[in-house]
């Protein structure tokens, strides 16, 4: 009778179990913890929504016209006045405030984000079109400005495996107001 271990085959049959799974591994691993379908949990997002004060509105008294001074020889000199915005629509929230579902999909240095099946988003790791994104496995986060507000983004996993997302949104003549959302992973 021959012992298994010393059966050249079984050996071999070893090896090739042993590399399947460490390559089955390695792409587990390499898949971001983002990556799925989420769906929002309104209880959850309720209970780390900031509340705000009512009343809590522009600052200033709204005018964006500066008298003028007159200096010496009573020539008038104009105050430097800020530069009203060029279109007059109000700025629209991020979709991903505004969507019930989101699927998250990494490649590389892009993440591909569909919100509701309906709008679409593409994320470039590092500076991209005015937009700065970092990347790894604890954190998305994208930052950008606009001539009235800046914006940071940020993805999530917390400890109990929900995805939160905190939207930071600092208008330039108001407070700023941080936006969180928690959602859970859809099976299948």
């Amino acid at each position: 009778m021959h012992h298994a271990s010393n059966c050249p085959t079984m050996g071999y049959t070893r090896f090739v179990v042993l590399s399947l799974t460490l390559l089955s591994m390695s792409a587990v691993w390499a898949e971001s913890p983002f990556d799925g379908k989420w769906r929002i949990n309104h209880e959850e997002t309720d209970k780390v929504a900031i509340k705000y004060k009512d009343g809590s509105g522009v600052q200033g008294n709204g005018s964006r016209i500066k008298p003028t001074i007159d200096v010496g020889l009573g020539l008038p000199l104009p105050q430097r006045i800020k530069q009203p915005p060029m279109s007059t629509l109000a700025a629209s929230d991020p979709d991903v405030l505004r969507c019930t579902t989101m699927e998250i999909a990494s490649a590389g240095k892009k993440i591909r984000l569909d919100y509701d099946q309906a709008k679409k988003e593409t994320l470039v790791k590092g500076d991209y079109r005015g937009r700065t994104t970092s990347i790894n496995k604890k954190r998305i986060q994208q930052k950008y400005k606009t001539t009235e507000r800046r914006v940071t983004k940020t993805w999530s996993i917390r400890e109990d495996g929900r995805l939160l997302v905190s939207v930071k949104i600092n208008p330039s003549n108001d407070k700023a107001r941080t936006y969180n959302r928690v959602f859970d992973r859809v099976e299948g």
